[in-house]
């Protein structure tokens, strides 16, 4: 019960996160609100400023290129699909 509050708590956190991604002259701000040093990328801590329960694991499964940096676009399709598996649960 408490894994599945837990996987609840993030998917909606990333759910608004995403829906809350606003364009502004191209960039958008919620990222770059998390973007703390802005290198136009968003490491772990970074993420866990804002999104205390995120993984090592779950930044591994969105970060695609396996840079070790996450990019607007790489962060929006991890969004994307936690809201995807959140509805489909």
């Amino acid at each position: 019960m408490r894994i599945h509050l837990k996987r609840a708590g993030i998917a909606i956190l990333l759910a608004l996160s995403t829906a809350a991604v606003a364009h502004a002259q191209g960039k958008h701000r919620f990222f770059d609100r998390m973007d703390a040093n802005t290198d136009g990328y968003l490491s772990t801590t970074e993420i866990q400023k804002q999104f205390p329960k995120f993984t090592a694991e779950m930044f591994k499964k969105a970060d695609t290129n396996g840079d070790g940096k996450l990019s607007v676009e790489e962060w929006q399709t991890f969004a994307k699909a936690k809201r995807a598996e959140m509805k489909g649960a």
